[in-house]
């Protein structure tokens, strides 16, 4: 057991040395972050056009509630 100890120490301290050269060797670099960024604002404005009639509506709705024009029923004699 008292050898299993340094043995690990060392392997560990070694581990902890190679691990961050691991991560620089897997970074890569591409532009596609243009493509991903033109395809979510694509996304946005699909969005925000099939938004617009309901925020129409909603207005035509505000105004119909609000207005304070009276109707009369015609009379009948």
């Amino acid at each position: 057991m008292k050898k299993i100890t340094p043995i690990g120490m060392s392997v560990i301290a070694l581990l902890a040395t190679i691990i961050p050269a691991f991560a620089e060797t897997g970074a890569r670099s591409d532009n596609s972050m243009t493509l991903v960024y033109l395809f979510l604002g694509v996304c946005g404005l699909i969005i925000f056009l099939q938004l617009i009639p309901v925020f129409a509506m909603g207005l035509g709705i505000l105004k119909g509630l609000f207005s304070h024009k009276e109707t009369h029923a015609p009379k009948r004699h």
